[in-house]
């Protein structure tokens, strides 16, 4: 059984941000989990590309976006078919 969007968003922001996965959970806003400036959004956004197979447009990645809002923005947003490396 594959693992949720909600799982596979913790790994990448547990492995991008540097925080224990423990403290990601749905109602964090990502600017609590860590300080976010625009080098690490690009990360992420570059994390989350690889993992999901999107292109989560910048002005859509905000540091008020909470952890479940992130993983419905990854759900809705369309895949590049690009495959993971």
């Amino acid at each position: 059984m594959g693992r949720t969007t909600l799982e596979r968003l913790g790994s990448v922001l547990e492995a991008v941000l540097r925080i224990p996965r423990t403290s990601v959970v749905p109602a964090a806003c990502l600017d609590e989990l860590a300080p976010l400036d625009s080098l690490s959004l690009a990360e992420l956004a570059s994390a989350l590309d690889l993992e999901f197979e999107i292109q989560v447009p910048g002005e859509d990645l905000r540091t008020s976006l909470t952890v479940s809002q992130l993983a419905a923005l990854i759900e809705a947003s369309p895949r590049t078919g690009k495959p993971s490396p």
